[in-house]
C-alpha cells in the first residue's frame, strides 16, 4: 500500500531533522552546559538607552533606510546589512552587532520569539511614514489615495491594524479574489518578510496588513491582484521595470520620492532598536537539547505545514538546473560547432560571449535579464533564471567541450579525412567521442556547482529551496535550523546528483567497455 505523499515528505524532513540533531550536538551541548552555569534568567539589557549606542555596530535589513534616522541621532555607527530581521536578530544575539533597528511591531513580535536573550529600548527612534509606491506618474496613485482616505473615515484601517498586530493567528486570514475583475489583474511586490506587515503563512500564501489593505482596494478598483515575494533591495527594481504596478509599504524618503510616487500613508508606526540582554547566547543556547531540535523541528516544518514549502523551493531548484543543465549543454555544443566553422567573426562572437558570462558575476547577469532585458514582458521568474543559467553553463560548457577537442591530435582528423568521411563527419564519429571522454567528468562537475549556484534565483522573485529557507526564519526568528537543514539538503541533492552523473559518466566511457573483434571469439 502506497504512503501519502505527505507522510513520504515529512518523513525524509525528519531524516533530515536527525541528521542536523546530530551534526549540531558538537555545537549546542558544550553550549547547554556552560548555560547551565550561568544566570539565564537575567533579561537585563545590556544597553538601557539609545545614547550608549554612540560608535556601536547596527543591524538593518536590506533595502532598509533607518541607518540614516539612527545616525541623525548617534555619532560614528557601523551598518550592516541583512537579508531579513531574523539575520539581524541572531546577529545582535551572537554579539556580532550591538543593534537591530526596525519597525516596532516588526521588533515586539521578535523579542516575543526570542524571549530573554533580546530586548526593545523604551523609546521609539522616531516616527516613519508607510505607503505604497507606484512608478512615477502613475495613475493609480491617486485611486489608491481616495479609497485609504475612505478606510481611514470608515475605521477599516484600524480594524486591520488591531487584525495583523494580534498575537492569535487564527483571525488572520485573506479575502479570497472571488469578485469581478473587469479591469483585469494588477500585479505588487512584497518583501514577504516584514511580519505583521507582509509575510509568508500556511501553504506559502503570502499574508499581512499591506497584502489585505491591497487586495481590499484592488477589489473596490476591479482588479484581482497577483502577488510576488521578492528581497527588499529588490522591489524599487521590479517596479521601475514594470515587472509590478505597484510595491509595499516602505518608508517615503526625499530620495526615494524622487524617483517613485508614493500612496498616503497606510500605518503611522515607529522604528524601534532590539538589543541583547546580558548573557544572550548563553541564554540562546540554554535548555535541553533535545526540546531546542524538537521545537525548532516544528516550528521550520510542521508548523503552518511549512514543509510544502521546502518540497515546493526544492522543485523548483531542481526545474530550473535540470533545464539549464539540458540547454547549457546543447548551447555549449553549438558554441563548438560555431569554432570548427572556420569563420573568423564567428569565433569572435563566441570568444566575446564566453569572455562576458566568466567576467560578470551570475546573480547580476539574472538581474539583468529580469529587470532590464525582459523588464517590459512579463516573463515568469523562472523562465529567466533558466535562460541565465543556460548561458552560464553554455559558455563553461562550451570552453570546456573545445579545449578537449581542440586537444586531440591533428593525425585523427587527417586520418579520417583519408579514408573518405567529411569533415562534419570525422568530427561526430572520431573527434568528438573522443574528446567527450575528456570532458564528461569536468561537465558533471561543473553541473553539481551549477546547481549549487541557484541559490541567488530568489533576487528576482523564484521561490526556490533557499528562498524558501528565508521566509522561514523570517517567521520563526530561528535562523540555525532552517540553514543547516537547507544545507544538509543541498548536500544530499548534489551527492545523489553527482552519484548519477558519474554512473553515466562510466557507462559512456568506451575504456569500461569490453572490446570486440571481429571474427574473434
Amino acid at each position: 500500500m502506497r504512503r501519502p505523499r505527505s507522510q513520504i515528505a515529512i518523513a525524509a524532513i525528519a531524516i533530515i531533522a536527525i541528521v542536523c540533531a546530530i551534526l549540531c550536538t558538537g555545537v549546542l551541548a558544550p553550549a547547554n552546559a556552560q548555560a547551565e552555569s550561568t544566570d539565564s534568567q537575567s533579561t537585563e539589557p545590556v544597553y538601557k538607552e539609545l545614547s550608549e549606542l554612540n560608535g556601536k555596530r547596527f543591524a538593518y535589513v536590506n533595502g532598509s533606510v533607518y541607518d540614516k534616522r539612527i545616525q541623525e541621532k548617534l555619532q560614528d555607527t557601523k551598518s550592516d546589512f541583512y537579508p531579513s530581521l531574523a539575520e539581524c536578530v541572531a546577529a545582535v544575539e551572537a554579539g556580532k552587532d550591538d543593534a537591530a533597528v526596525q519597525l516596532s511591531y516588526c521588533c515586539q513580535l521578535a523579542v516575543n520569539r526570542r524571549p530573554g536573550t533580546v530586548t526593545l529600548l523604551p523609546e521609539p527612534v522616531a516616527k516613519v511614514s508607510e505607503g505604497f509606491f507606484f512608478p512615477k506618474g502613475s495613475a493609480l496613485t491617486s485611486k489608491f489615495n481616495e479609497l485609504i482616505d475612505r478606510f481611514e473615515k470608515e475605521g477599516t484601517l484600524a480594524q486591520l491594524e488591531k487584525k495583523w498586530v494580534a498575537a492569535d493567528e487564527s483571525g488572520k486570514t485573506l479575502p479570497n479574489q472571488d469578485w469581478q475583475a473587469p479591469n483585469g489583474t494588477l500585479k505588487f511586490a512584497t518583501s514577504g518578510v516584514i511580519e505583521p506587515f507582509s509575510y509568508v503563512g500556511e501553504g506559502g500564501v503570502a499574508k499581512g496588513y499591506d497584502v489585505e489593505l491591497a487586495l481590499l482596494i484592488a477589489r473596490e478598483l476591479g482588479y484581482h491582484l497577483e502577488i510576488s515575494t521578492i528581497p527588499m533591495d529588490s522591489i524599487f527594481a521590479a517596479v521601475d521595470s514594470g515587472k509590478a504596478d505597484f510595491g509595499g509599504t516602505l518608508t517615503e524618503t526625499p530620495e526615494r520620492a524622487s524617483v517613485c510616487d508614493f500612496s498616503k500613508t497606510v500605518m503611522p508606526t515607529t522604528i524601534s532598536v532590539i538589543v541583547a540582554t546580558k548573557g544572550a547566547a548563553d541564554k540562546a543556547a540554554s535548555g535541553s537539547f533535545i526540546d531546542k531540535i524538537s521545537d525548532s523541528f516544528h516550528k521550520t516544518f510542521i508548523e503552518e505545514d511549512r514543509w510544502q514549502l521546502i518540497l515546493s523551493g526544492l522543485g523548483v531548484t531542481i526545474l530550473i538546473s535540470v533545464c539549464a543543465g539540458t540547454l547549457g549543454l546543447l548551447l555549449g555544443y553549438v558554441t563548438v560547432l560555431a569554432r570548427r566553422s572556420g569563420v573568423k567573426w564567428v569565433g569572435k562572437i563566441v570568444d566575446g560571449y564566453q569572455a562576458i558570462m566568466g567576467g560578470v558575476p551570475l546573480v547580476v547577469v539574472l538581474m539583468v535579464l529580469y529587470y532590464i532585458v525582459l523588464g517590459s514582458n512579463n516573463v515568469p521568474g523562472v523562465i529567466v533564471a533558466i535562460v541565465a543559467f543556460t548561458l552560464s553553463f553554455g559558455a563553461t560548457s562550451g570552453a570546456t567541450m573545445w579545449t578537449a577537442v581542440d586537444g586531440t591530435d591533428i593525425i585523427q582528423e587527417e586520418t579520417g579525412l583519408a579514408l573518405g568521411y567529411t569533415r562534419n563527419a570525422v568530427f561526430r564519429k572520431i573527434i568528438f567521442p573522443q574528446a567527450m571522454q575528456q570532458f564528461m567528468p569536468q561537465l558533471a562537475g561543473q553541473f553539481v556547482s551549477m546547481v549549487k549556484d541557484t541559490a541567488i534565483v530568489g533576487y528576482i522573485a523564484v521561490q526556490d529551496l533557499t528562498r524558501a529557507s528565508d521566509l522561514i526564519r523570517s517567521r520563526t526568528m530561528d535562523a540555525f535550523f532552517p540553514l543547516i537543514s537547507t544545507a544538509i539538503i543541498y548536500f544530499l541533492f548534489c551527492r545523489l546528483l553527482a552519484w548519477v552523473l558519474r554512473r553515466i559518466v562510466n557507462r559512456l566511457n568506451v575504456r569500461n567497455k569490453p572490446r570486440e573483434i571481429e571474427g574473434v571469439q
